[in-house]
């Protein structure tokens, strides 16, 4: 069930949309194949009896539409910011490749409308993010096999998701990727707009910060022993990036670390560092090394002032 929290989230990822500057939103291409389409928009509460698998709803075609929107994201980013270190690049195909934002767009172009569900479902269907997210990815799905069988003839009698040949034999490399580069078409003018508006500069820096801070937890706590200051402690905490909405929030993974440490010298001066991590360490090492670097600059440099 969606949550006031998912509601803002869904709100906000399509105010993005909406306010960037000269951004237009791109037709939505047909799906041509009458079984696919079908599919897309059918949810398994409206089928009279449970099908031996999920390809006549658009569950299966959801995890297909998602995957192919992970990866063309992922080479959209690299086209964009190809000197963006592999972090960069993680953390912002996350904030693109997100039910939040495929939700926003399922609703602008009024895909939930248009799905076939049980009497007691539709209503909440409607109402959650996850499943209009999920419409949208089935979406891609069909429209990426459409494309395929608009240039290929299947086996008679089989399904497009359900032959044993190869995908070489079937399809053929040279199809598939023509099939990408049409999807490709319709989703660049959608998401190139939103990396853009994403985007952080500082996160590079942030790279940089995490690789000069290496080790620096260990290199604070020497010096202290040696100026024979105690060993500061360090508050620790996870939390979920506000890029992450609540209903994606599955058991601990995406969340990040804090660390905050305080120093404190003989003459009373106190040195605050914050840093923020993938993991405890990184968030440790970063914060020992932002206290670091104030005591320097406070100081001079010079240790016998420590």
């Amino acid at each position: 069930m969606t949550t006031l929290d998912d509601d803002i989230n869904s709100n906000y990822a399509l105010v993005l949309l909406d306010e960037i500057d000269n951004f237009n939103w791109p037709p939505l291409p047909p799906i041509t194949d009458d079984t696919l389409r079908r599919a897309a928009f059918t949810h398994k509460s409206a089928l009279s009896s449970a099908p031996a698998n999920d390809e006549t709803s658009y569950e299966k075609l959801a995890h297909v539409g998602d995957s192919l929107l992970g990866v063309f994201v992922t080479i959209l980013l690299q086209g964009l910011y190809p000197a963006a270190k592999k972090d960069v690049a993680t953390n912002l195909r996350a904030k693109l490749v997100n039910r939040n934002i495929n939700s926003a767009i399922s609703e602008h172009y009024l895909l939930p409308s248009r799905v076939i569900t049980g009497r007691a479902v539709g209503g909440t269907l409607r109402a959650s993010i996850k499943e209009t997210g999920e419409i949208f990815e089935a979406y891609l799905g069909a429209l990426f096999y459409s494309y395929i069988k608009d240039n290929t003839t299947h086996t008679e009698g089989k399904h497009y998701l359900d032959q044993e040949d190869s995908m070489t034999t079937k399809f053929g490399f040279t199809s598939y990727g023509q099939a990408f580069d049409k999807f490709g078409q319709f989703l660049e003018p959608l998401f190139t707009p939103l990396a853009k508006a994403l985007y952080d500069p500082n996160e590079i820096d942030r790279q940089e910060l995490l690789e000069l801070s290496e080790g620096a937890k260990g290199e604070l706590h020497t010096l202290l022993s040696m100026m024979r200051l105690p060993i500061p402690g360090y508050e620790t905490e996870r939390f979920w990036p506000s890029w992450i909405s609540h209903s994606e929030r599955r058991g601990e993974h995406g969340m990040m670390w804090k660390s905050k440490v305080r120093v404190r010298l003989r003459d009373g001066q106190l040195f605050d560092g914050e840093g923020i991590g993938q993991n405890a360490k990184e968030a440790g090492n970063i914060a020992a090394y932002l206290a670091m670097q104030k005591i320097k600059s406070a100081t001079g440099g010079s240790r016998r002032r420590w």
